[in-house]
């Protein structure tokens, strides 16, 4: 089997363009025993983290990047400036920022229909980044396709002087004739200016069947149907996770452009994220930001103070029990370095409360903190309910802690804007999160898609309880479970088993397995739902949930301009 790695793939967070779920991705590499793979969605980075954390788990080498849409200048903003793709990958923590920053400012800065970066930012962030001159929207192919070789070449030379040895000329061959003009051309300067070449395959999907699903996801996205002659569709269905023999077999006239994926995964120096094997991600306390105290103490100082003086407004009597509880927590929190996490929302809480904002009691395993109960984090005492601290914060906890807070929702906005002036606008920014095409809404999309009328595809939505997906309203689980049932010899885990295929039985739905077997069109919609159903289709700002960090926020995580 030829060694082939693949470094341009788009998965489900190239919203309604990429079809390869990640999962999917993952479990599709350890199938086939592949040990190294990127993702490179369109113009963002949303898939990194967790991409990162399936493969650690399955020991697979994860290398990442994006896509970005590029032009000269991402702050012009006037009808007609084009953009063209460009390809990155992270060599190792120092290339991840760049490439972080990058996509926060093309969103930040530059977005105009889609987010837009310019080449000369490219330039000053190349620091750790592999480059590739990328698909048939790059700036080296389109130049070549306008019959413009020696601009091509100039262009070429010039990210050589960038990026030096890390900088490669990508070959693509799905079939389509525009392709098959330049790679000549591509090979031909590669060779006059020697700029190694890489082998890649434009990925949307995993297997060369699911071409099909592409193309109804793409409908989707347009609001077209498979009836449109007019609609977006790729030329070829070579769009796929082609073996490395299959991409061998494409360019035999190059195997060094085949070779040098591995090159380039083997370039991948160090991991950009610390990751147990486990797959969690290793906190940073580097990055929590300070709080400063107005008396000019410490934080630990200023919590303990805090602390003591709050106990006698909780309880009438501090008794030995009350004091122990409080020294041992204070003496763990203090440990771990989370003394300025519980102050600033100890911070933000009493102002909130200062200002007239109503504030829920807390919930969830923070309220097990006789701490937060004393200087008004919490209102629930933890002693009274026998609430157990090591819930909340114990030393072999790897994630952050995590305080549940309710704010009122119509003044709940002027919290956050509290927040964002304390700790710096660059510092403080709002979640993202996914709309996505949920179970019965992807019944009536796809039955949109191919035409099928809303009236039949309205009665299957209608027996789905918009709780279960597909495979389990079908039962599509239950032989997988009770194949584990049969095998699981301790009765613990024979027991987790049973349960879970309960509740299987309980959610397959006979009317719904009735439609499927006895309505061919029908069965046609909803086998494509299940290929299709959780795939995000839009991003929006969450109600909620804030990111405070001690650095700007665009050097170390990607951002997005709602």
């Amino acid at each position: 089997m030829t060694d082939f790695v693949h470094l341009h793939l788009h998965t489900e967070y190239s919203l309604l363009d990429g079809a390869a779920k990640v999962d999917d991705l993952v479990d599709y590499l350890v199938k086939n025993n592949i040990n190294a793979c990127a993702v490179t969605d369109h113009g963002n980075m949303y898939a990194s983290l967790y991409f990162a954390e399936e493969c650690v788990k399955k020991g697979i080498k994860y290398i990442i990047g994006c896509e970005l849409y590029a032009t000269d200048n991402h702050l012009d903003k006037r009808p007609g400036t084009k953009t063209e793709h460009i390809l990155l990958l992270a060599k190792n923590k120092t290339g991840y920022k760049n490439i972080v920053k990058l996509d926060s400012l093309s969103y930040i800065d530059g977005f105009y229909g889609k987010p837009r970066i310019s080449y000369d930012m490219i330039k000053q962030h190349s620091e750790g980044v592999i480059c590739l001159s990328a698909c048939l929207a790059g700036r080296i192919p389109q130049l070549l396709l306008n019959g413009d070789y020696d601009g091509a070449k100039a262009w070429a030379a010039d990210m050589k002087a960038t990026f030096g040895e890390d900088f490669y000329i990508e070959l693509q061959d799905h079939d389509i004739p525009e392709e098959k003009q330049v790679l000549p051309d591509l090979i031909k300067l590669a060779r006059e200016l020697d700029i190694q070449l890489v082998a890649t395959n434009d990925v949307h999907y995993i297997e060369k069947d699911d071409w099909e699903a592409h193309d109804v996801l793409l409908c989707i996205q347009t609001k077209k149907t498979l009836a449109d002659p007019k609609r977006m569709k790729f030329d070829t269905h070579e769009f796929y996770m082609k073996s490395g023999d299959e991409m061998l077999e494409l360019f035999h006239y190059v195997p060094e452009a085949i070779s040098n994926t591995r090159v380039i995964a083997d370039k991948r120096e160090e991991p950009v994220f610390d990751i147990t094997p486990k797959g969690d991600p290793i906190r940073d306390t580097s990055l929590i930001p300070l709080y400063k105290p107005d008396d000019g103490s410490t934080s630990p100082d200023y919590l303990t103070r805090l602390t003591w003086e709050g106990l006698p407004k909780r309880y009438a009597e501090i008794t030995d029990t009350i004091k122990e509880r409080a020294e041992y927590e204070l003496s763990i929190i203090i440990k771990m370095g989370f003394a300025d996490y519980f102050l600033i929302v100890w911070d933000y809480i009493n102002w909130s409360r200062l200002h007239g904002i109503p504030v829920g009691p807390g919930r969830g395993s923070g309220v097990g903190s006789i701490v937060a109960y004393s200087i008004g984090i919490t209102d629930v005492d933890p002693l009274r309910y026998d609430l157990i601290f090591e819930r909340f914060l114990n030393p072999d906890r790897v994630s952050m802690p995590d305080f549940d807070v309710d704010f009122c929702t119509k003044r709940r906005h002027e919290t956050i804007e509290y927040v964002r002036e304390k700790y710096h606008p660059e510092n403080v920014a709002q979640i993202v999160t996914f709309g996505t095409l949920a179970s019965r809404a992807v019944i009536k999309d796809v039955g949109r898609v191919m035409g099928i009328p809303y009236s039949e595809t309205d009665k299957v939505a209608k027996l789905m309880d918009g709780k279960s997906t597909i495979g389990e309203l079908l039962g599509l689980k239950i032989p997988k479970l009770e194949k584990q049932l049969a095998a699981e010899e301790t009765e613990e885990k024979r027991g987790e088993i049973l349960k879970k295929l309960n509740e299987q039985k309980q959610k397959k739905n006979s009317e719904f397995i009735d439609v499927y077997e006895s309505n061919e069109e029908l069965r046609r919609v909803i086998d494509m739902g299940l290929k299709l159903e959780g795939m995000p289709k839009n991003t929006s700002e969450h109600a909620a949930g804030v990111v405070i960090c001690k650095k700007v926020l665009s050097d170390n995580v990607p951002l997005a301009r709602n």
